[in-house]
């Protein structure tokens, strides 16, 4: 009973990921297209003194029209020299506004509104601070909404490249998200994407804002995005295109790793999304059931077969999708970590979707309670 249970969940798994592998691969248009519209690059910054002056080095080499965007940074009552800064480098940035959050607001989430509001332009356009960019990111973004329908665009992230095993599982794990996203988007049902890269049109945000939860932590970009989704169908487009690459940094320590996964984990409990949720538990299952067999398989050999069939059959078509991914973005060299990560990944993933029902998380120097 107990095997043909886990036999249907890893086969409703594998149909998901084979599904997001034809979404990944049919996720292509042109993005030369000539569209230049209004933008605003809204910028959440909250202790960011390490990060700041290569973040707006960045954006100022940016191909696109500079009468044609501006920078918006949202200053969420910073504790350290990243205020100060800014204030020296307005003068050398004439299309940079910055604004400091009321002592009434905080968070993330409210930091992004007050920079929407302040906002004219019809595209806004999102990163994080520690992010860097090609210069090709705005002009590449942008081109998602040269169709009328479209309402969100998300695009690419990815590590800098990294030296240490523990950076190349997040590696691993972090593009196997960014490419389940573009893949669910693909097929015309998106789960979650990245707020270091999306782009929305302001009157569309305006719209379904007053739907997005701000007590939750974090979730600006996946609220916002099952938001639209509710609203307009078809609307939401991925960048499949490595002009549009946004780089960021892994977490260093297991204790800031853990602690940054509880934070993303927290939020689904708060999913109102069908399909989202569905992919969600289906996640958990298939580890889960990695973790069942795995430990049983050490007291009975009939187990031990079943749980090498299984685990055959996942990394078969974990390894189908994954290396596609992988070649987009140039790190197929991780592919052979795959059997590695394949264990750890279940342990991890069972772990912290206990932790971040039970335990508080840490972020921005913020203690929040799930």
């Amino acid at each position: 009973m107990i095997n043909s249970f886990i036999s249907l969940i890893l086969l409703l798994y594998s149909f998901n990921i084979l599904r997001y592998l034809y979404g990944w691969r049919i996720n292509s248009f042109d993005t030369k297209a000539s569209y230049f519209p209004k933008v605003s690059v809204v910028i959440a910054v909250r202790n960011e003194e390490n990060n700041i002056l290569k973040l707006l080095s960045d954006l100022s080499l940016q191909d696109y029209p500079q009468d044609l965007f501006n920078i918006i940074i949202v200053n969420d009552h910073s504790t350290d020299g990243t205020l100060d800064l800014l204030n020296q480098e307005l003068s050398k940035y004439p299309n940079l506004i910055l604004h400091n959050l009321t002592t009434r607001l905080e968070g993330k989430k409210s930091a992004i509104n007050t920079g929407v509001n302040i906002s004219n332009h019809e595209i806004i356009l999102s990163s994080d601070a520690d992010c860097s960019f090609p210069n090709t990111w705005i002009s590449c973004m942008v081109s998602g909404f040269n169709d009328k329908k479209i309402k969100l665009v998300s695009g690419p992230v990815t590590f800098y490249k990294e030296s240490s095993l523990f950076n190349k599982l997040q590696t691993l794990e972090f593009l196997s998200l960014i490419g389940a996203g573009a893949g669910a988007i693909g097929i015309g049902n998106p789960i979650f994407c990245n707020g270091a890269n999306m782009a929305y049109r302001r009157e569309t945000y305006k719209k379904v804002f007053d739907t997005i939860d701000l007590n939750i932590a974090s979730g600006d970009d996946v609220f916002l995005l099952h938001a639209i989704k509710r609203k307009y169908k078809s609307s939401v487009r991925f960048i499949k295109d490595v002009n549009a690459v946004v780089y960021t940094n892994a977490v260093e320590g297991f204790d800031q790793f853990i602690n940054q996964r509880k934070r993303w984990a927290a939020k689904s409990t708060s999913f109102k999304d069908a399909y989202t949720i569905y992919t969600s538990i289906l996640v958990l299952l298939v580890n889960f059931s990695t973790i069942y067999l795995l430990f049983f398989s050490l007291f009975h050999v009939d187990v031990f077969f079943f749980f090498l069939w299984f685990f055959l059959i996942k990394n078969i078509v974990d390894i189908l999708f994954l290396s596609n991914v992988l070649s987009f973005f140039s790190r197929k060299d991780l592919l052979k970590w795959m059997l590695f990560f394949q264990i750890f990944y279940s342990f991890y993933i069972v772990l912290v979707s206990v932790l971040s029902q039970l335990q508080t998380f840490s972020w921005k120097k913020r203690l929040y309670k799930k």
